[in-house]
């Protein structure tokens, strides 16, 4: 997004989960892009596609941006956390990165979107039809020519329970890890959480994966999977 519809000023957002392998999806519209939307939009999409080891986002104000202060953690990086799930940053500016879901995107808006929609409860009844025909009718060749709907009928999932409850305002940091895969600027720094990190000028224009632990709150940058830098990361938690 955003979204417009007819005569209507407010800015709607389609919220999209995909699961990268079975291609399995989940998706939600709402008026606005703010972390109140976000956190129980997050949770309705693992009570139906279960829970990942990992969820990949990009660097969007409601899903990067520290919490209070630099070097703290926002609620959708505690929820992942508290859930067992591994949050994955890509590289800054580069939805590209985010191929799976992007390549969803481009298919469905357009075709949804041909369509006039007079109310937002219009377009979200559309969106559970399409995720519906996505998920029941699409049979992919990496699935032995199954749906998502039937590979998954076969595997054990992971599922956050129906009646899942969580005091999404104040969610205490798990531990865990999370990492950021970052571009090395000309300065030899990279942004984590807010904090600019020194990697060093020798790894300017590269790639590096930065993982963050919680406990202990150390950072770990690898570059071409080798150990560069390997320092503590004081995290403020309130």
């Amino acid at each position: 997004g955003p979204r417009y519809l007819t005569g209507d000023k407010t800015k709607y957002y389609f919220y999209i989960c995909k699961d990268a392998f079975d291609q399995a999806v989940y998706a939600e519209f709402h008026a606005g892009n703010k972390m109140e939307q976000v956190l129980p939009f997050l949770v309705h999409a693992w009570q139906r596609l279960g829970l990942p080891q990992q969820v990949q986002f990009d660097n969007g104000r409601q899903f990067y941006a520290p919490g209070r202060y630099e070097r703290s953690l926002n609620r959708v990086i505690r929820l992942a956390l508290r859930l067992g799930v591994q949050p994955v940053f890509i590289p800054e500016a580069q939805p590209a990165r985010n191929g799976s879901v992007e390549n969803f995107n481009g298919w469905f808006q357009p075709l949804l979107l041909r369509q006039t929609f007079p109310k937002a409860a219009a377009v979200r009844h559309e969106l559970r039809r399409l995720v519906a025909a996505t998920n029941e009718q699409h049979v992919h060749q990496t699935l032995g020519f199954k749906t998502p709907t039937q590979f998954r009928r076969t595997k054990r999932l992971r599922m956050l329970p129906a009646d899942f409850a969580l005091d999404l305002k104040r969610i205490p940091v798990a531990i865990g890890k999370i990492v950021f895969i970052r571009w090395v600027l000309v300065t030899g720094y990279v942004d984590i959480l807010g904090e600019s990190v020194r990697v060093g000028r020798r790894y300017r224009y590269h790639y590096v994966k930065v993982i963050l632990e919680t406990h202990p709150q150390r950072l770990r940058v690898y570059c071409n999977g080798r150990l560069i830098k390997d320092c503590a990361f004081k995290l403020r938690i309130s």
